[in-house]
């Protein structure tokens, strides 16, 4: 193993599930621990104590004050994608502990947003399920919407949002965008969500947000109201993000026209009243899952925990 110290491996604990692959190549270098697993994760921990020096987790399973609390020796923890909003960041960064991601996956959340709003626009599950049904025999289904030369809103213009948006300029969107940080870009910058949503054709959550239960939702029941019965939504960042009980009740009523969903408030469940709906086409949080990009984001994981430890420093800390 190259993660030792005096002969001895370097042990790190999984606070949060990994791919196989990753797996196999982290004991090649480590002594893993695979603590989520437990019955009790925290137990399990406090057992592991200060033989533990690194941590892996994940953007739904991240470092915790609680888990910083049972490892005294922890140096690194190397999550596996780029959400951090279950990582208690400054609580790390007090302790002098590197917290890491895995930007790698920015391509595919943007291409699965497209995919998300061009379904939603030109009904393409709702037609595949006409098609299997056999309705197609006794008649054609209703008229999609044209994505291309659509108003498309932006909330969130940081990594995601901008390839987002470097995709609705090959569709020809007018894009509008709001944002904490004005961005040098040649998209209109609108400081309200509600101003934003009334001109949008098509609106893409695509922000970064707070913990789950600490804040109100971004995208609350006046944002979705001012985008309307003609105004699709998409959602490929948190679902605790938006009010999805006002979400559901809209799409339901026709107060909103379609939706994207690739996160719901409360995975693996997903309201009921949605999976009768033909106006909303739902996918398993997959964002990022495509081979070639899980491959990228273990290798990430796993060279960022081994350049730490032989002192090389991290390859892609958080600031």
């Amino acid at each position: 193993m190259s993660g030792s110290a005096g002969g001895e491996p370097v042990e790190i604990a999984l606070i949060g599930a990994q791919r196989p692959a990753t797996v196999a190549a982290l004991e090649r270098h480590f002594k893993l621990h695979h603590v989520y697993a437990e019955a009790d994760p925290l137990a399990a921990l406090r057992a592991l104590g200060p033989r533990i020096r690194g941590a892996a987790g994940h953007g739904m399973a991240g470092l915790r004050k609680e888990h910083m609390d049972l490892l005294p020796r922890l140096e690194i923890c190397a999550i596996n994608g780029v959400g951090l909003e279950t990582s208690d960041v400054a609580e790390a960064k007090r302790r002098g502990i590197v917290i890491t991601i895995t930007p790698v996956l920015y391509d595919d959340v943007a291409d699965l947003a497209i995919a998300l709003a061009l379904d939603a626009c030109r009904r393409i599950a709702e037609g595949d399920r006409f098609v299997r049904s056999g309705k197609w025999l006794h008649g054609r289904p209703p008229p999609g919407r044209k994505l291309t030369g659509m108003k498309a809103g932006l909330i969130g213009l940081g990594r995601i949002g901008t390839e987002v948006a470097r995709r609705l300029e090959a569709f020809r969107c007018e894009i509008a965008y709001v944002d904490p940080l004005p961005r040098e870009v040649a998209y209109r910058h609108v400081t309200d969500a509600v101003e934003l949503a009334r001109w949008s054709d098509l609106l893409v959550l695509a922000a970064a947000g707070r913990p789950k239960g600490t804040a109100p939702p971004i995208v609350d029941r006046a944002i979705l109201e001012a985008l309307g019965p003609r105004g699709i939504f998409v959602n490929v960042a948190r679902g605790w993000l938006v009010d999805e009980p006002a979400l559901v009740e809209l799409l339901a009523s026709g107060g909103l026209g379609a939706a994207g969903l690739d996160v719901f408030d409360d995975e693996p469940r997903v309201p009921e009243a949605l999976l009768a709906l033909d106006n909303v086409v739902l996918t398993p949080h997959i964002a990022s899952n495509t081979e070639e990009t899980a491959a990228a984001m273990g290798e990430t994981v796993v060279g960022n925990l081994v350049s730490w430890f032989a002192g090389k420093g991290a390859l892609t800390p958080i600031p």
